[in-house]
């Protein structure tokens, strides 16, 4: 399915321990890895050579770590935006993934700016696996994989409104199920405008229930796995929020559209603040 990757390296400790795990991406199917630091525009003329040249050495070490578990790989250091920059080389090279951290180095470019993985989702191309490296921060020391080797597909969660966006996502989640996938939960938040009577809410609550259903029983007919169906009332980010927190999950599927650059900083959307706070790598996919 992903068999070339564009992995989002900003050679950062954080990106040490991503890597030691990247066996992980061959559950994916991953064959070749697309090594990628974007060096930023600074403004200074000619000051690109000399910061390719100042980061090459960690690219090459990691290169080679990459490689001695079996991957194909290439490295580019393109200079520009990290977002642009990051869906240029993904197409040029055919990828079908990128891998990037969901924080950045910035705290103050996060909070003003927006990181640059909210920025890749308003560009997004391809589907983007970010993985929150704040929680790998957090895992216990001394562990072999911060990501847990060979379960990314253990439990999947995948939120859905039964949107044109959500239903773009489908065809990856029957893509990952013959990969290995052993469990999946199928999750639907029911927003309603207080106060709403039973009598209005039935309908919907039907409606959702059938597609919820209908869901399961195509998911469930492409392999021989656990399935799961849930439908809580409420707004998308806390219910998915909630769900994260009391379930074991691996991993989460999620379709995405970007919507607008002002309106997404200022209002926030369910994926990037999913992908911003879930314990789990979130697998963005753009509808097609």
């Amino acid at each position: 399915m992903f068999e070339r990757i564009v992995l989002a390296t900003d050679l950062s400790p954080d990106w040490d321990q991503i890597l030691v795990c990247a066996e992980e991406f061959k559950s994916l199917g991953c064959e070749q890895i697309i090594l990628t630091h974007v060096v930023a525009t600074s403004g200074i003329t000619g000051a690109h050579p000399a910061a390719r040249s100042e980061v090459l050495p960690t690219l090459v070490a990691q290169k080679k770590q990459l490689e001695s578990q079996g991957f194909n790989v290439i490295i580019e250091t393109p200079v520009g935006q990290p977002a642009f920059s990051l869906n240029e080389v993904a197409q040029y090279h055919f990828a079908s993934l990128i891998v990037a951290g969901s924080h950045g180095k910035s705290a103050l470019r996060e909070a003003v700016l927006g990181s640059v993985s909210n920025a890749l989702l308003h560009q997004i191309r391809c589907p983007v696996l970010l993985i929150n490296t704040k929680r790998l921060q957090k895992e216990a020391p001394g562990e072999p994989c911060q990501l847990r080797t060979g379960e990314l597909l253990r439990h999947v969660l995948f939120p859905t409104d039964f949107s044109t966006v959500a239903n773009g996502a489908v065809a990856a989640l029957k893509n990952l199920i013959p990969r290995g996938v052993t469990e999946m939960t199928l999750l639907h938040a029911l927003e309603v405008m207080e106060p709403c009577p039973a009598a209005a809410l039935a309908p919907a609550e039907s409606a959702a229930r059938s597609c919820l259903s209908s869901l399961e029983g195509h998911l469930k007919s492409i392999g021989d796995f656990q399935i799961h169906s849930h439908m809580s009332q409420g707004h998308p980010i806390s219910i998915i929020l909630d769900f994260l927190r009391k379930g074991n999950f691996s991993l989460v599927v999620m379709g995405t559209q970007g919507r607008g650059l002002v309106a997404e900083i200022l209002l926030g959307s369910v994926a990037y603040n999913i992908a911003r706070l879930a314990p789990c790598p979130v697998l963005l996919v753009p509808q097609p």
